[in-house]
């Protein structure tokens, strides 16, 4: 393979390849050591030595991504360290987090590691940072490093910075004379050489000619490079969306951004991604899942409060029999209608308020807890009044339940439930008078999740902070940490929430009828992000998902002796 196929796919009809698209703040290296930088430079590097892309810190969190090539001239290792979490990508694919292989798709406190298209991408949660790379098995022909944002101060390594001018501007450049091509055949000459005999990596460097021309011009034809192999039933294209539709999600969304190299069903199929495999089939043959089971269409399942069925993929149910209750567990909150989200703040908040009746939650200043629900902690008041055993009024009767529970009855119906130890949480369940009439952070009790988000001011929010906040009272300062702030927490979070998740463990027994991801995410947040006393946080969040499975009926035996959680 030499340079003369380049000059051929340009030169045999330059009208069709004369826009080269440069993305800005996108640092790419191909091949067997072609370099883009973020300001467009393009250069070349031959060397087996290790070398870093970009290393820079933002918002307190630092970045550093370091490659090495191997004797094949792909990438063979690729390092990405961001806030002190290294992941690690081997020549064959391979990922580690903190020295532990990953499968994908792979979540985690600061990143996500997902499938995207026929490459890789990792998205960082804590950096406007997005990493993508292409495995061909014996290395990594391609990758990317994507900035959301400028990131200027301090920039450092092989992909430079993007504020400082390079040879090509940001914006798409109209080539009307052969000079600039004549520049890109010498950077093919260069990547071929000493490689004649490898396929990828001058694969690779027509790959991303073509991709950055956005053409399929009979390059692969002209190079005799091969098609990506695609799994079971799918069939690859050379640019198509990189979410492939699924019998779990159909009509991904997606955008101009994603297009890329892909693999996808026949037209009018979804991938059964439910099921071991890459088969293709109609959406109505998808089967369902509950629990981490599957359903066959049509099959039913049945639980304390309803009757469910699969049909295309989504449970068709029956109207929920049991009455409906809003949670809210340190900063995690379950509304009326089953949308959970998490507090974006410390602060005070309308948990839920009708007609002529509200409940206001207070948060301690120093944790991610409730210091008080209509009584300071250890302490029931009703109208100022300290109750120690029992306080009854023909509105309201309030009472300990026992020594960790205090009940509130009202004369219309709504029962509230208040744990007082060992973290002060709320539970309320409405009577059915009170359907579509309650506002706060509770929700609206329609049966409807899709306008829970309803703010104090009427307007229905996408996501759970500015809803949340419109329901503060007084000022309210975003101070609950979305990410784990101590690596040793982290650790010790990620071990002991995995019980929620053992097949053979404790809590097994439940998992048909209480779905354990939000409860394990909440987990590792309220363990992660704890202050002090790591085995009591944990504790806590392993208690709220056994209450959940009592509340369905299902109890899961001696959970605390099995999680070393005494009383």
């Amino acid at each position: 393979m030499t340079s003369v196929h380049l000059t051929s796919v340009f030169e045999n009809d330059v009208r069709l390849l004369t826009r080269l698209c440069l993305l800005p703040d996108v640092c790419k290296t191909f091949g067997s050591g072609v370099v883009q930088m973020f300001n467009g430079t393009v250069f070349y590097v031959h060397s087996t030595c290790p070398f870093t892309l970009t290393r820079f810190t933002h918002n307190r969190v630092d970045c550093d991504i370091t490659v090495r090539r191997g004797e094949n001239g792909l990438l063979e290792y690729v390092e990405i360290n961001v806030n002190k979490i290294q992941t690690r990508i081997l020549y064959n694919g391979t990922i580690f987090v903190e020295q532990r292989m990953v499968s994908l798709p792979y979540d985690h406190t600061y990143q996500h590691v997902f499938q995207y298209g026929t490459n890789t991408k990792l998205r960082s949660t804590v950096l406007p940072l997005s990493v993508i790379w292409s495995s061909v098995g014996v290395g990594i022909d391609s990758l990317w490093v994507k900035l959301e944002q400028e990131l200027v101060p301090g920039m450092t390594g092989l992909c430079g910075r993007p504020d400082i001018p390079g040879q090509l501007p940001y914006k798409h450049i109209f080539y009307t004379s052969s000079k600039y091509i004549h520049k890109y055949i010498i950077l093919c000459q260069e990547n071929i050489y000493g490689y004649e005999k490898e396929l990828y990596v001058g694969c690779a460097f027509y790959k991303e000619i073509a991709h950055r021309c956005q053409t399929s011009y009979a390059w692969r034809t002209l190079t005799h490079c091969p098609e990506f192999s695609c799994p079971g039933e799918l069939h690859f294209e050379e640019q198509g969306d990189a979410f492939v539709p699924t019998c779990s999600n159909p009509a991904p969304r997606t955008n101009d951004q994603d297009i890329t190299s892909t693999c996808v069903c026949p037209q009018g199929q979804v991938l059964n991604d439910r099921a071991e495999g890459h088969y293709c089939v109609s959406e109505s043959a998808c089967p369902c899942v509950y629990a981490g089971r599957n359903y066959a269409p049509k099959e039913e399942r049945r639980t304390k409060c309803q009757t469910c069925m699969c049909y295309n993929g989504k449970w068709i149910c029956s109207q929920n029999s049991c009455p409906s209750r809003c949670v809210i567990e340190g900063q995690f909150v379950t509304t009326f209608d089953g949308k959970q989200y998490t507090l974006p703040g410390k602060c005070s908040y309308m948990a839920s308020k009708g007609f002529n009746w509200t409940i206001t939650i207070h948060f301690s200043e120093t944790t991610s807890s409730i210091q008080n629900v209509f009584l300071q902690i250890y302490q029931v008041r009703f109208e100022k009044e300290e109750i120690r055993e029992l306080h009854q009024s023909d509105n309201a009767m309030v009472f300990w339940q026992s020594s960790m529970y205090v009940q509130v009855l009202t004369s219309f119906g709504m029962k509230i439930q208040v744990q007082t130890s060992p973290d002060l949480q709320l539970y309320i369940t409405l009577p059915q008078s009170e359907v579509g009439m309650p506002e706060g952070l509770c929700g609206n009790y329609n049966t409807d999740t899709t306008d829970d988000f309803t703010t104090s001011s009427g307007i229905v929010e996408n996501a759970a902070e500015p809803f949340a906040l419109s329901w503060s009272v007084g000022d309210c300062p975003v101070n609950i940490p979305k990410v784990c702030i101590n690596t040793d927490n982290e650790i010790f979070a990620d071990e002991k929430c995995h019980t929620l998740r053992d097949s053979s463990g404790i809590f097994a027994k439940c998992y048909d009828h209480v779905p354990t991801d939000n409860y394990h995410k909440a987990c590792i947040q309220r363990t992660c992000t704890c202050g002090t006393g790591l085995q009591q946080c944990l504790c806590v969040a392993l208690a709220n998902y056994a209450k959940a499975c009592a509340n369905q009926g299902i109890t899961v035996g001696d959970w605390r002796r099995a999680t070393n959680c005494s009383e």
